[in-house]
């Protein structure tokens, strides 16, 4: 431990600064390389068992600037037990996003899944602060030179919970009270001064009745966070989309605007595009790709600064096992260039297919 510490000291501020990117773009046809030229940057969650596929690791290595851990740097899994840290797996992560120059983005801190059953059992109004202090000072101390942006607190809405606030009943609720999103970002300014925080979300890019309520309720969020004072600089729209679902870009363009009102920017933290609905063969890649064009061209043209991918490979995606016919990421399961990686290509560079 101490002789790991140490090495993150003498590294102090590399990769935090990465948060403007600190290499100079590179001349090659890659996502790095042509969202660089943008000023934006491309990248993919992992789990650092991906890492150890070498074909694959190396095609992270060359299509990514950002780096995101799946599950290591979630509360489930850094601390299954009370004062117990385990950081092997999100420090290859690091590691690996280092060696090659990468941001690294933190996942996540405040979520109510990811909760081991002896947080979810003992968290009460009395200790709740406590309890998140120890697990950030632990956590985000650790990366606090290394990871550039970190998602604090995820999915702390839902309007069908029936509050008049929007915010989900969760065990962070429940035992803290609506206060402790704003305090969440408060103490994580404390512990990582030098990242930029984001809150991150789900079910606001399509347009439908359900997804219109999903976006009220974030933007009373923040703007309950921005006059709460927190330290709040992205919201983090997830973007798992859907083919067969509506997408309006105009109608998502003033959300957008909205956001940005309140000094914060948007990003694309977990993108994916489903086409479940559509039998296996072109017109899945085809529509998946319009799809993604559309919805990237539309959150670019907002400002969005970070473009995220849920996985590069159709094998890695997070519904791959329940969905094994669906092609919902740039690469195939042979590692292979396909539409959408086409129409990521595109849109980042703002031309034309």
């Amino acid at each position: 431990m101490s002789m790991r510490m140490s090495r993150r000291q003498a590294l102090a501020g590399m990769a935090v600064l990465a948060a403007k990117p600190a290499w100079s773009c590179g001349t090659t046809a890659s996502l790095r390389d042509t969202a660089c030229r943008r000023g934006v940057r491309f990248g993919t969650a992992v789990a650092s068992g991906d890492l150890a596929q070498p074909a694959y690791a190396r095609l992270v290595a060359q299509e990514c600037a950002v780096l995101v851990p799946t599950w290591e740097m979630k509360w489930g899994a850094v601390q299954k037990q009370s004062g117990h840290f385990t950081f092997g797996p999100a420090d290859a992560i690091a590691d690996f996003a280092r060696a090659h120059n990468m941001m690294l983005r933190g996942h996540t801190i405040v979520w109510h899944v990811s909760m081991p059953d002896w947080l979810s059992q003992r968290l009460t109004s009395r200790n709740w602060p406590a309890m998140l202090a120890q697990h950030m000072g632990a956590v985000l101390g650790r990366y606090r030179n290394e990871v550039a942006e970190w998602d604090i607190v995820n999915e702390a809405v839902e309007p069908d919970d029936g509050r008049t606030d929007g915010l989900r009943d969760s065990a962070w609720l429940r035992a803290a009270g609506p206060a402790y999103v704003a305090e969440a970002y408060k103490m994580a300014a404390q512990y990582a001064p030098q990242a930029r925080l984001t809150y991150n979300e789900y079910g606001i890019e399509h347009h439908a009745p359900w997804t219109m309520k999903r976006r009220i309720a974030v933007l009373k969020l923040l703007e309950r966070l921005k006059k709460a004072d927190a330290p709040i600089h992205y919201l983090g729209m997830q973007s798992h989309l859907r083919v067969g679902d509506t997408f309006d870009a105009a109608a998502f363009s003033a959300f957008l605007t909205e956001v940005r009102d309140l000094g914060i920017k948007p990003q694309v933290t977990e993108m994916d595009v489903r086409a479940d609905r559509i039998p296996n063969g072109a017109e899945k890649d085809a529509k998946t790709a319009d799809l993604a064009r559309a919805y990237l061209e539309t959150v670019l043209a907002a400002g969005c600064d970070t473009v995220v991918c849920w996985g590069l490979s159709d094998d890695k995606n997070w519904r791959a096992a329940e969905e094994p016919d669906d092609r919902p990421l740039p690469f195939d399961r042979n590692l292979m260039k396909k539409p959408l990686y086409d129409a990521i290509q595109a849109s980042l560079a703002g031309t034309s297919l």
